[in-house]
């Protein structure tokens, strides 16, 4: 499989991720399903379900329904590592499960107050990037 090409809108919105603008990059994730290579669909599906589940988590608060979608996500990129598209997935993968075990643990209850802000805001120090592979030297 062809790595993302690095004027993409995949790139762009792998891009977005990155710098933690999850509404943006589910958007551009989404929009990216119309443009791109089949190989690549899967990837962007489950990206997508990822920025879309910490935006929720992030913004607005969520615990179950980004536990779910981050669940979903892992499920599909379960059958694409260790890497496709340039993406290290198993790397994505590990940081996606360590992000939903911690989530887990936080009380259901917990949903303002100073607990809960801090909580939040080391999550979003916490939250997964996604990485590239650089091609092997030869």
């Amino acid at each position: 499989m062809a790595p993302v090409n690095e004027n993409s809108d995949l790139d762009r919105a792998i891009a977005a991720f990155n710098r933690g603008a999850y509404f943006d990059a589910a958007e551009m994730f989404e929009n990216s399903l119309r443009n791109i290579d089949a190989e690549l669909k899967s990837i962007a599906n489950a990206l997508n379900q990822i920025a879309a589940a910490l935006h929720l988590r992030f913004e607005r608060g969520g615990r179950q329904a980004a536990i779910n979608l981050m669940s979903q996500a892992m499920i599909a990129l379960d059958d694409l590592r260790p890497e496709r598209g340039g993406i290290d997935i198993e790397r994505l993968y590990d940081e996606i499960s360590a992000m939903v075990d911690e989530i887990r643990a936080a009380p259901r209850d917990e949903r303002d107050g100073l607990k809960h802000r801090a909580r939040i805001f080391l999550e979003r120090r916490r939250a997964p990037k996604i990485q590239r592979i650089k091609p092997a030297r030869k």
